[in-house]
């Protein structure tokens, strides 16, 4: 039953033993162990059976004692429980009585109200009784009565208290003074009733207070002069000033007063001046310009404002103070708006020769100080909010009005960049034409010196026009940045129509170097050819591939900036939706970023200027949205001076290409052998007719040409470049083919035109001579075998257009010279299948090549067969195909 222990509790015994009599975890085994534990924890054998007699007459005696003490407790306890109970029964009857009371009570009261329902119900149709009417009736009696009393008091006091004020006004005593002129002016209030003497009360009441006020404004001035010092004298003054009701006038005085010094500084500062004014501003001495300069003053003004919160709210209390911050602010700047302006325009007037320290243009200079004036508002707000949350418990103004009374200030002190946000995209043109004037001189440069179509001249200018083809867009980026930092959003489309201006300008103006490169090169080019002329000419194809990925990831650039700037636009309404409606959700932001100032005034300055965007409606930023998506492209302008830059590419290289081929095939249409007779020599020629020279010269060009493009299609870098900007390479060889229109007295319809070129349509009208064949090649060789055969394609094209036109153009065919003629085409087709090319040879090089050996009766069965194909889309192709079939049978003298 009991558990021996090692070691015993520090609590005294009795007063476990009693907690434990009132804990719910009593037990009689509990008990006896902590009433026993001393003789338990005597040592002692193991077994109980063995403790001697001495431990167990103690053990006896210890819980006789314990038994003495229960009884004597438990007799306790009865006789608390007894008085107790005798509390309680005198109490009961006495609650009883209570209760029935309060049920009287209540019973009366609901007997009372039910009785007064009923009486309202009955009255509610009935006249106000005799007992309201009294009641009324003497209240308006207390009314007059107390206004028949400030009267007769006004009246009792008007002379004394007058009187009294000249003594005041000549001791001088202010404060007593201005006591008394309040106790004059609710006098004046109360006797306003009175006819006789208004006139004379009034002026009396005005002379006081001109009086008083010439006593108290050298006294408020010289309280202005010390307050550095001391604030107790001012203080004294806002207490006069609040008992006349002129704290007006006072903030008045005290807001002109505050930013005295900075003013002086302000128009102390002359640039170039080697003296300054004691304003204690680090600002006018020195050389420094007006942009490092004017941080420095922005500096000042955020000390002034830091210890206004402070001085503001120990002067004029917590309802004003938070306004006062702010007003200071716009003081500082108020006088000195137009001085603003003024220094302004003479960093951007076109007279003005000088530049700042760091040579920056002027409109870099505007957007240096617009920097600088953002990071100083940001900061200026941080001290005017601050001040509103240090009072916020106690001051009547709500966040939202503060809110709007720091961004009417914020818009009036940005006021002087107005002009510039507003004629932004005016300004980005001037400050791009100085800069591109630069670059195109540095163009021109580099193609103007070429005097010879030599490879080193060749690849001079190419390596040149590579190094300037993206030289724009780094002034393109800053012209974007500037975008964002002065329009916020606002006016974006005319900014963009600026920077597409500048890309498009530059990008003529490498076409028209190219051009001008092209020229130069096409001059005597064939005499000197080799095969360094193809190569170091393809170089010319990252010109314009340069380009394109520069202004591909600016058109990138741009869309993510246009996405941010819808995104704060969308964000600064919902927060200006709040301060519009008071919301009370609105609370005071702590602080405010540069991009948030920005977008305040930016919206100040250029929502009322709002323009139409390109693609529909006004600038919005919804319209902001559509800019930031891929529906049309940012830079239309540019884009289509690409298209140029990329054909002058693509001319040039087509040039050089078939310089060689083109001036062999020049006067070939004059030559002798095309109306020569056959003679008896020609059968003793054992291998019979061969390709004249002229066609040899223009196969073996065209095989050597693989070889030439080869080294710069195994370049992966630069096949990347220039497989970007090989669209539409056709293009340049539509002239042979014009040619070859014209020749046959055809007229030049360009779809008509292109299909007759493509060839591969005649294939229904005239025979198949040659397949096509498709290699398997791996991807890499594809790639490189697919640049070398579009250059193959578009000289191939061009030969045989050139060609067919200068066949036409012979006079008259002999036999002999079909014979000659036959051979010469022959060669070529054969040279054009060797090479590959899918299209090579054209169908109408085989067919000129069979036409020469036919008679009439095959002529006249061709067209016969043709002509029930000459219906809908066909007949173009086909009366096209019947006018050089025409042409060639009248060179031979067939009649058709």
């Amino acid at each position: 039953m009991m558990s021996a222990t090692t070691k015993t509790s520090s609590v005294p015994v009795e007063e476990r033993l009693n907690s434990l009599l009132i804990s719910n975890q009593f037990s009689v085994a509990s008990y006896l162990d902590i009433a026993l534990q001393d003789i338990i924890a005597k040592e002692q054998p193991a077994d109980e059976s063995k403790l001697d007699s001495s431990n167990n007459e103690e053990l006896q005696r210890r819980m006789a004692e314990l038994a003495l003490q229960l009884q004597l407790q438990t007799q306790t306890c009865h006789e608390e429980i007894g008085r107790i109970g005798a509390e309680l029964q005198a109490i009961l009857p006495r609650c009883a009585t209570d209760i029935g009371r309060v049920g009287l009570g209540l019973e009366g009261i609901r007997l009372d109200a039910s009785q007064l329902l009923n009486e309202c119900a009955q009255l509610q149709n009935v006249e106000v009784s005799s007992s309201l009417e009294t009641l009324s009736t003497l209240h308006a009696l207390r009314s007059n009565l107390s206004h028949t009393k400030d009267i007769l008091q006004a009246a009792a006091t008007w002379d004394s208290t007058l009187d009294s004020i000249a003594a005041l006004l000549a001791q001088p005593n202010l404060p007593a003074a201005v006591l008394s002129l309040a106790q004059l002016e609710a006098g004046e209030r109360a006797l306003q009733g009175m006819p006789s003497g208004l006139e004379e009360r009034k002026k009396a009441l005005e002379e006081i207070r001109v009086s008083v006020q010439a006593l108290l404004q050298p006294q408020l001035q010289h309280a202005l002069q010390t307050m550095h010092t001391r604030l107790a004298p001012l203080q004294q003054c806002v207490q006069l000033y609040q008992s006349l009701d002129k704290m007006d006038a006072l903030q008045k005085e005290y807001i002109a007063n505050r930013p005295s010094n900075l003013h002086k500084a302000w128009f102390a500062y002359r640039g170039s001046s080697t003296t300054g004014v004691n304003t204690g501003i680090k600002s006018v001495l020195t050389n420094d310009s007006f942009i490092t300069w004017l941080p420095t003053w922005y500096d000042a003004v955020l000390s002034l404002l830091t210890e206004e919160r402070r001085q503001s709210l120990s002067v004029f209390g917590p309802n004003t103070a938070p306004y006062m911050v702010s007003k200071v602010l716009a003081e500082c700047f108020r006088p000195l708006i137009g001085s603003f302006s003024t220094r302004l325009d003479t960093l951007t007037s076109t007279n003005n020769t000088q530049t700042s320290n760091n040579g920056s243009s002027q409109l870099e200079s505007i957007c240096t100080l617009y920097e600088a004036t953002l990071q100083f508002l940001s900061l200026a707000y941080e001290t005017v909010a601050g001040g509103w949350h240090d009072v916020a418990d106690a001051t009547t103004a709500s966040g939202t009005e503060v809110y709007r009374h720091i961004a009417k200030v914020f818009g009036q002190i940005s006021s002087p960049f107005a002009p510039y946000q507003q004629s932004l995209a005016q300004m980005e043109r001037q400050h791009s034409y100085s800069s591109q004037t630069l670059i195109q001189k540095d163009i021109q440069q580099a193609v103007g010196s070429i005097s010879q179509p030599t490879v080193a001249a060749l690849q001079d200018a190419t390596e040149k026009l590579q190094n300037l083809a993206s030289f724009v867009f780094p002034m393109a980026e800053a012209a974007l940045a500037r975008l964002e930092l002065l329009t916020g959003g606002y006016q974006v489309c005319l900014a963009l129509e600026s920077i597409d201006s500048m890309l498009n300008n530059h990008a003529s103006e490498l076409a028209v170097a190219i051009q001008t490169l092209s020229a130069t090169m096409s001059t005597n080019l064939a005499s000197s050819f080799n095969d360094m002329h193809v190569s170091s000419s393809l170089e010319i194809l990252k010109v314009a591939g340069f380009y394109q990925n520069s202004l591909s990831d600016f058109e990138f650039k741009t869309r993510e900036r246009m996405a941010v700037l819808q995104q704060r636009r969308v964000t600064h309404n919902m927060l200006e939706k709040e301060v519009s409606e008071d919301s009370k959700s609105f609370l005071l932001p702590d602080a405010l970023s540069v991009v948030e100032i920005d977008s305040i005034l930016t919206k100040a300055a250029l929502l009322v200027e709002e323009n139409s965007c390109r693609n529909g409606d006004n600038d919005s930023p919804g319209a902001l949205l559509r800019l930031s998506n891929n529906d049309f492209t940012l830079f239309p302008h540019a884009a289509e001076a690409f298209g140029r830059l990329k054909r002058s590419c693509h001319t040039l290289i087509f040039q050089v290409c078939s310089a060689v081929p083109c001036q062999n095939l020049k006067d070939m249409s004059s030559m002798d052998c095309w109306t020569k007779s056959s003679s008896s020599l020609d059968s003793l020629d054992s291998y019979g007719t061969l390709p004249q020279p002229y066609i040899t010269q223009v196969g073996e060009h065209m095989l050597a040409l693989v070889q030439a493009l080869e080294p710069f299609a195994s370049s992966a870098e630069s096949l990347a470049i220039a497989k970007r900007v090989m669209l539409g390479v056709r293009k340049v060889v539509l002239q042979p083919w014009r040619d070859l229109f014209a020749a046959i007295g055809v007229n030049d319809d360009s779809t008509v035109l292109e299909s007759f070129m493509e060839g591969t349509a005649l294939y229904d009208y005239i025979e198949r001579s040659f397949d096509d064949e498709d290699l398997e090649e791996d991807e890499i060789t594809r790639a490189q075998h697919d640049f070398c055969n579009q250059w193959l394609d578009v000289v191939g094209l061009a030969i045989t257009g050139r060609l067919l036109e200068r066949i036409l153009c012979i006079p008259r065919l002999s036999s002999k010279g079909c014979e000659h003629l036959a051979t010469d085409l022959n060669y070529l087709a054969n040279v054009l299948a060797a090479l590959g090319v899918t299209g090579h040879p054209h169908p109408l090089v085989s067919h000129i090549s069979d036409l020469c050996y036919s008679n009439e009766t095959k002529w006249k069965e061709m067209l016969k067969e043709r002509q029930p194909k000459a219906v809908g889309s066909n007949k173009s192709m086909i009366s096209v195909l019947c006018a050089v079939e025409e042409r060639f049978a009248a060179m031979r003298g067939i009649a058709i």
